[in-house]
């Protein structure tokens, strides 16, 4: 879905200083997506040494290497690569510092703090505190909060929170939507048919309505309600429908589900493949998140066209304000998943038309969200010297 601008850029180019610890994976399409796009920057990128996804203009920093490490090791060389990282910036002319992800954040906000006279600092609030470590970090997030100069968020409903939770001024904040996430440029199309092919036979979903949960299993992800659902008898005992959990993490709360004919774990890591895979099997995908700013598999599934039931928090429902590609949970409970659920099965066939899909990715457009970027760069909130 990447959409790269060919307009003429302006014969000053901003400095921009990008840094994400975490570039690999699907964040490293994130990151590809947003600056492939910029075409009156100048960028120089702060990644991992894993970053893994397409080369495109922009001088590669592959500075961050702890993500192979554990323990104090993974610490230190974290530590290592922020300490790196401030050289450069008080070495360098750069107009904006644009940080994505904040690994260990009180050696993060020591590092705001050394440069928050030099320049200008934005931070994408992915999200607003760290997923499930409840309100462990919310001081700490306060302050780096209080120092960055502006804060990029991906839906209004984050905004309002963000401002009265952490008493943030309205003029810092930002919402730029996340844009879609299209995996299916840089992956083995063959190895996709194959595994559709073949957890279609294994798992025996010919003819069913598969519901799916695909990617980490977290709680914070509504695991528990969907679970809760599927064990009512009007849903176990539906020989119509399945339910597919594809992706790792805890398995204990999943044991509940192992013994019921209609419902199929492959609890471990997936390749983009196999991922792209059980979307495609997918009729529905299940999203009853309790806490989230912006959902990377709500957005690739909107690049497959894939319908979805999602709970109302973040951007998860901003979606079905451009047209119905699905559900919108009315209460976060097991009683109305599982109502909701029953009726999505029943109304398979009705389908999105292209129109709405095409009105969607426009929204969603990484060109559109480049420039709202690139605006918001040119944003200070104080003078610096």
């Amino acid at each position: 879905m990447t959409k790269v601008n060919n307009r003429k850029p302006r014969k000053e180019r901003l400095s921009i200083f990008y840094v994400n610890p975490m570039s690999y994976n699907n964040l490293s399409i994130y990151d590809y997506s947003l600056l492939s796009n910029l075409d009156n920057c100048h960028v120089e990128y702060f990644c991992s040494k894993k970053y893994d996804y397409k080369m495109f203009n922009a001088n590669f920093n592959k500075i961050y290497t702890y993500s192979s490490k554990t323990g104090v090791s993974k610490l230190l060389s974290y530590l290592w690569s922020q300490i790196r990282l401030l050289k450069k910036i008080r070495n360098h002319k750069v107009d904006t510092v644009h940080f994505q992800w904040f690994k260990v954040p009180y050696i993060d906000y020591l590092i705001l703090k050394l440069i928050s006279n030099k320049v200008n600092i934005v931070f994408t609030a992915h999200n607003l505190l760290p997923h499930d470590s409840g309100e462990n970090y919310k001081k700490i997030f306060r302050k780096i909060y209080g120092t960055v100069d502006s804060i990029i968020v991906h839906s209004e409903k984050t905004k309002i929170e963000l401002i009265s939770k952490f008493e943030v001024s309205e003029s810092k904040v930002n919402v730029i939507p996340h844009g879609i996430l299209n995996l299916s440029g840089e992956v083995d199309h063959q190895k996709i048919d194959q595994s559709y092919l073949k957890f279609k036979s294994d798992f025996k979903l010919q003819d069913k309505v598969i519901f799916s949960v695909l990617g980490s299993i977290s709680d914070y992800k509504g695991i528990d309600l969907i679970i809760g659902a599927w064990k009512r008898q009007n849903l176990r005992r539906n020989q119509t429908v399945k339910l597919l959990i594809a992706g790792k993490g805890d398995a204990t709360d999943l044991k509940e589900l192992e013994k019921i004919d209609n419902c199929v774990i492959m609890n471990r890591f997936l390749s983009q493949e196999e991922f792209l895979a059980c979307l495609k099997l997918s009729d529905f995908v299940l999203l009853p998140y309790k806490k989230i700013s912006q959902s990377g598999v709500l957005l690739t599934a909107i690049s497959e066209k894939k319908r979805v039931i999602v709970s109302d928090v973040g951007g998860l429902s901003e979606p079905f304000k451009i047209g119905n590609i699905g559900y919108v949970l009315e209460k976060l409970t097991v009683e109305e998943l599982n109502r909701v659920i029953v009726k999505a099965s029943l109304e398979k066939h009705k389908l999105p038309d292209d129109k709405i899909w095409n009105e969607i990715y426009q929204y969603y457009d990484w060109s559109n969200i480049a420039r709202l970027t690139e605006k918001n760069y040119l944003k200070k909130t104080g003078q610096k010297t």
